[in-house]
């Protein structure tokens, strides 16, 4: 199991998933995006010093998820993660891709706080994050569609990471 640098080639297959129905209502945008709106976005992304997207790909080298940092603030040691997997991706995907994410982010990014925001309609994903070790800090309001939608905001310290790390590792050995 990788994550590798997003390139240009993989930008169909992920635009893709981005704009498959299950994905698309987890997200803070869920309209369609075009492949015109998505070649420009990783246009502005190439030049980026604070946004890093992967792609994760299983153990038999098949890309199966996304994984982005952004608000990358290296001198307060911080950053926001996201991630989403393919649809109809394999159960455990999310758990074997946010290890994998989360390990990026503390060891090679040198973060020691991640923040992430979940929609609260998305209750699978709020539930990794908290199998993950992330606590929740406070929720707020967005909106998706026009309408108005809860914001649930999430942070794991690099300390807690380690711990939880250890306990989801022997579970899924």
């Amino acid at each position: 199991m990788s994550l590798c640098k997003l390139r240009e080639k993989d930008l169909p297959l992920i635009l893709s998933w981005r704009n498959a129905p299950e994905v698309r209502k987890s997200m803070h945008s869920d309209q369609k995006i075009s492949a015109q709106e998505h070649k420009t976005w990783f246009s502005n992304l190439k030049h980026s010093l604070s946004s890093y997207w992967y792609i994760y790909k299983n153990q038999e080298k098949i890309p199966v998820g996304v994984v982005y940092f952004t608000d990358y603030q290296p001198e307060k040691k911080r950053s926001s993660w996201g991630f989403y997997t393919a649809p109809n991706s394999p159960k455990g995907t999310g758990t074997n891709l946010g290890l994998n994410a989360i390990n990026q982010a503390f060891d090679q990014l040198g973060l020691e706080t991640l923040n992430a925001e979940v929609l609260s309609t998305n209750l699978r994903s709020l539930y990794l994050h908290k199998k993950l070790g992330f606590i929740i800090q406070s929720n707020n309001s967005g909106t998706q569609e026009n309408n108005l939608i809860s914001v649930i905001h999430l942070t794991l310290s690099k300390s807690n990471w380690f711990v939880t790390k250890e306990k989801i590792s022997s579970i899924i050995k």
